[in-house]
């Protein structure tokens, strides 16, 4: 049997002589274009994203009821949200005030 890594290279090998130079000319240009635009974009780009907040919590829902631990998973993740200095931290952000419903 065959290295993987081996075969991987073979194929990589036969992969680039296919590949017309003039092609990848291009797509080399289009790919500097893209990161021209990308850096020219604006810094501060809005925070806020649009979504569904119903589905995500659907999505969250069905993902939480699917594990079978006995709810352990979901509760520690409920007292982890109750620490936005830990979550801002991780996201590298000062910690936004916590909203409250009244």
């Amino acid at each position: 049997m065959a290295d993987p890594r081996d075969e991987l290279l073979r194929q990589i090998r036969a992969i680039r002589r296919r590949i017309d130079p003039d092609v990848l000319e291009k797509a080399a240009a289009a790919a500097e274009r893209m990161q021209t635009a990308r850096a020219a974009a604006p810094a501060e780009e809005s925070s806020d994203v649009p979504f569904d907040r119903q589905a995500a919590r659907d999505v969250v829902m069905t993902f939480l009821q699917s594990r079978h631990d006995g709810g352990r998973f979901a509760m520690k993740l409920m007292e982890e949200m109750k620490k936005p200095e830990a979550a801002a931290k991780a996201y590298g952000r000062a910690a936004a005030k916590p909203i409250r419903k009244t």
